[in-house]
C-alpha cells in the first residue's frame, strides 16, 4: 500500500510547508511509530525535506555517533594510542 502520486504531492506540500522544529519532531515519531508503508513513506519525505534544508535527520547524527565512536574504540587499544601519539608529534611539529 502506497500513496496516489495525487496525494503524494500532497502530502510533500503540506509537510515542506511545516517548521524545521516540527520536521525534526516528526521524524523522531515516524522513527519510532511507522506501521506500514505508507508510514515509512511518510517518514522518508520528512527526511528528504530536513536534507534539503541542510539539517540532520536523527538516521545521520545516529551514524555520526557511531563513526565517532569506532573511532574511540580504535584508539583505545595499545596500537591505537601509538599511532595517535605519533600523529599528534607530527602535528604539534607542523604547527611549531
Amino acid at each position: 500500500m502506497c500513496l496516489d502520486p495525487e496525494d503524494h504531492m500532497e502530502w510533500y506540500e503540506r509537510t515542506k510547508s511545516l517548521s524545521t522544529e516540527r520536521l525534526h519532531n516528526l521524524d523522531l515519531y515516524w522513527r519510532d511509530n511507522f506501521e506500514n508503508s505508507v508510514h515509512q513513506e511518510l517518514h522518508s519525505m520528512v527526511q528528504m525535506i530536513l536534507m534539503e534544508r541542510g539539517e540532520k535527520t536523527l538516521e545521520m547524527k545516529r551514524e555520526e555517533q557511531i563513526k565517532g565512536l569506532n573511532r574511540s574504540l580504535r584508539l583505545s587499544n595499545p596500537l591505537g594510542r601509538f599511532v595517535s601519539g605519533i600523529n599528534s608529534v607530527f602535528t604539534t611539529r607542523t604547527m611549531s
